[in-house]
């Protein structure tokens, strides 16, 4: 089995198949956290439009990504499923991110929109063709809980390390609030090609015994009519909107009600992703124990209680804020890692069940509905900031205190719980059945 074979590859080469989740989360911490703020501060376009545009590009990408999901799985070449898409998203995301990260001052909607448009294209093929690769590389439910954890550890190193060089540049221009993002977009446009190249070199694809048959559409509406697929999506949906709420304000709350310079509140941001390395393992060994489905609900409501603690951080107490914060980051490897193997297992059971593989249409369902989320995260959470005429050069002012309390603690806890209910009694064991059996037929 493909299992035991990744378990015998060396290590360096495991790591360089995930060096493509350093690059994916990279890119979209940058994506979702820091470039709104770019664009209604340094590039001094209407919040409220701003949101606007995330939005609605993110909605419209999100209907791309089940034609995409199905145009891989139907795939068929020498380099294999993914890889070709793999290979063809990384032209599209260094040149949307040279244009999105290198704008002058001036730049209006209709750029901002159209090159939002273009990088989630690309955005789309390259997590649908990794995360596909990733979900086919074993068959058993621990080897997938151990190859997603890797993954993740790997995803969290790229959110680390694109944030260490934002506080660095932050204080090295403080004085430019654009120059971290420019510096971040020509890291960004090394690092894609690198992490694709090392992926290609690290891991053969494996090639599927399942013949690619046609399905009617009646396949289609069974297959998304499933109940652990609409669960997974709606969990996958909500705790995206959490964590996505919370950081399209995070740097206006830092900033601006507790009065940390751009430098520090870059810092705590830094802080939160370097307490996801230690949350990977903690909840891949919770997941061992209990179950991948009780994992995301004990770190969903983990995270609620949390969040609401961050809605009464009081201003100027940094170790109190970076311990917050710290425990918090704790939570968030459980927003991609978890969702997604879990629905590894769903994918061998849905391919039992109908006779042909539809991996990367599944993870297309899953990879929408992170889309969908983040994208209404910060459209939702800047038409507020805009309806009650927010203005980030004075994110300090008392009248906003109560709106931004409630943006990154009180609403994303809403978010979380709602996770927890949604995954009561998931059927994760009868998957994880079917799962074997697919494995021994």
């Amino acid at each position: 089995m493909m299992h035991e074979k990744i378990e015998t590859v060396a290590a360096s080469r495991l790591a360089g198949f995930c060096a493509t989740a350093l690059a994916i989360q990279a890119f979209a911490t940058l994506i979702t956290v820091f470039l709104p703020e770019f664009y209604a501060n340094a590039m001094a376009l209407p919040v409220a439009a701003v949101g606007t545009a995330f939005m609605t590009v993110r909605v419209l990408d999100l209907l791309i990504d089940p034609v995409l999901g199905g145009m891989m799985d139907a795939t068929r070449s020498r380099l294999g499923r993914y890889r070709p898409w793999l290979v063809a998203s990384a032209p599209i995301l260094m040149l949307s991110t040279y244009a999105l990260f290198q704008a002058e001052r001036g730049v209006g909607m209709t750029y901002l929109w159209s090159w939002l448009f273009v990088a989630f294209l690309g955005f789309s093929m390259i997590v649908l063709s990794h995360l596909a690769w990733t979900a086919t590389l074993s068959s058993d439910s621990k080897g997938r809980t151990r190859i997603f954890a890797w993954w993740q550890i790997f995803a969290t190193a790229g959110q680390f390390s694109i944030l260490a060089i934002l506080p660095l540049v932050a204080r090295a221009y403080p004085d430019d609030p654009a120059a971290g993002m420019r510096a971040a977009g020509w890291v960004m446009m090394l690092l894609v090609p690198g992490a694709i190249f090392m992926a290609l070199w690290a891991v053969p694809e494996k090639r599927v015994s399942v013949e690619q048959g046609r399905m009617s559409i009646g396949d289609y509406v069974a297959l998304f009519r499933q109940g652990p697929v609409v669960r997974l999506v709606l969990a996958d949906l909500l705790i995206a909107l959490s964590t996505g709420v919370a950081n399209a304000v995070a740097l206006f709350f830092y900033m601006g009600q507790l009065g940390f310079d751009r430098a520090t509140a870059s810092t705590l941001i830094l802080i939160a992703y370097a307490a996801a390395f230690a949350g990977t393992p903690l909840f891949a060994k919770l997941a061992g124990r209990i179950g991948k489905a009780r994992a995301l609900q004990a770190g969903a409501f983990l995270q609620a209680v949390l969040q609401l603690g961050m809605a009464i951080q009081p201003p100027q107490v940094f170790w109190l804020t970076a311990a917050n914060v710290g425990a918090l980051g704790l939570c968030i490897p459980i927003a991609w890692f978890l969702p997604r193997a879990l629905m590894a297992d769903v994918a061998d059971a849905s391919r039992a069940r109908f006779g042909v593989d539809r991996t990367g249409l599944l993870y297309a369902t899953l990879n929408g509905s992170m889309k969908l989320a983040l994208g209404l995260a910060v459209g939702l959470a800047f038409l507020l900031l805009g309806w009650y005429e927010f203005d980030p050069a004075h994110a300090g002012d008392p009248r906003n205190a109560g709106l931004l309390r409630a943006l990154i603690g009180v609403v994303p806890a809403l978010f979380s719980l709602c996770v927890v209910l949604c995954m009561l009694r998931y059927p994760e064991e009868r998957l994880r059945e079917v799962s074997r059996m697919t494995a021994l037929a």
